[in-house]
């Protein structure tokens, strides 16, 4: 597939489990921990700055799925292997995030530094394993017919 197509589509699946994830849990989640937090009036209303900067980081992290665990995965040919990588990239991404904030932001919650890191194993590794599954069942069956 086109690398701009599998970006895309990575993009767009990244995505996608993102917001279904903090629609049903992860703002739930957010309000609890912040509630009796100090942090509660850090996190702001969204802006177009706001937006644009989540834009950017889902287009990074899109393309680190793309070449670090999807790209592997299809060149082995195991989906699981490319979940398992994206577990391992989502844990660096978003541990590194939840960590700096757990050590540098007085108050910050430490079940939030956990459930934030936990959430980006979750997205990537969902993503990653999703999108080569998706590939490699394209790829057999244009090869059966």
């Amino acid at each position: 597939m086109q690398t701009s197509k599998l970006f895309f589509q990575t993009l767009l699946t990244y995505i996608i489990v993102d917001v279904a994830y903090q629609a049903a849990i992860g703002l739930k989640l957010l309000t609890a921990f912040l509630s009796s937090s100090p942090l509660k009036d850090v996190y702001v209303q969204p802006t177009a700055v706001g937006a644009g900067l989540m834009l950017l980081f889902f287009c990074i992290i899109a393309g680190a799925n793309l070449r670090l665990c999807i790209r592997p995965g299809l060149e082995s040919g195991d989906h699981r292997m490319a979940a398992v990588n994206g577990a391992l990239l989502g844990l660096a991404a978003y541990g590194t995030l939840a960590l700096t904030n757990g050590w540098s932001l007085g108050g910050f919650p430490l079940l939030l530094s956990v459930t934030i890191t936990l959430e980006g194993v979750f997205f990537s590794a969902v993503t990653s394993g999703l999108v080569t599954w998706w590939q490699l069942r394209g790829q057999s069956e244009s090869s059966a017919e």
